[in-house]
């Protein structure tokens, strides 16, 4: 199952407490440990990290130090965890090649499912913003919470996987109650639901 890191919950903070400052400041390593209470040796490496990544950009020399590289509303919640997870999965048989597969695996009825759950997990993750998260009452106080802090795009794509999974749940329950040998109910019309 999916768990932050200890060094991912670092580079969250890290992003946190500079999205608070102004655009062109710069923190350095030291500064922002005290400031959070982080050790110092594992931040240095976090930033470094996101640096890599492209979530921060440095400054050397007297002054220099660490800032975002672009405003929170332009970046990604995986952006910023990626560098610094194994796997982003639900279950281990669906990350990373290396993980060791379940016994279960070769007669998991449940594989192809988790498979599906995995990646609208996965799909939420990659549509979060930064800005969001960094924000929750803004999302938690929203009437429609899926579409917020979304792109246009993955509201679509979200949209859509809905529709696909209420259809494939409609499917399945037939199929049970088929081999079940209940009678099947008479098909309804089902308008199309806007996008």
């Amino acid at each position: 199952m999916f768990k932050v890191s200890r060094k991912s919950e670092y580079a969250l903070i890290a992003v946190q407490h500079m999205s608070r400052l102004p655009a062109d400041a710069v923190v350095s390593v030291a500064e922002l440990a005290v400031a959070e209470n982080i050790p110092q040796d594992i931040l240095a490496k976090v930033l470094q990290g996101l640096k890599r990544a492209g979530v921060l950009s440095a400054t050397k020399g007297a002054g220099g130090g660490y800032r975002l590289s672009r405003p929170v509303h332009e970046m990604r919640f995986l952006d910023v965890v990626r560098p610094f997870e194994e796997q982003i999965a639900v279950v281990s048989c669906h990350g990373l090649p290396s993980v060791a597969i379940c016994e279960r695996t070769d007669g998991c009825g449940l594989r192809d499912p988790m498979a599906v759950l995995n990646a609208f997990v996965v799909r939420q993750f990659e549509s979060l913003t930064m800005e969001v998260f960094l924000n929750p009452h803004v999302f938690l106080r929203a009437p429609a919470r899926l579409s917020v802090g979304l792109t246009p795009e993955a509201r679509s794509t979200a949209a859509s996987e809905a529709r696909a999974a209420a259809d494939g749940a409609r499917t399945a329950a037939a199929n049970v109650r088929m081999a079940a040998g209940e009678p099947h109910p008479p098909a309804t019309s089902r308008a199309a639901a806007p996008t």
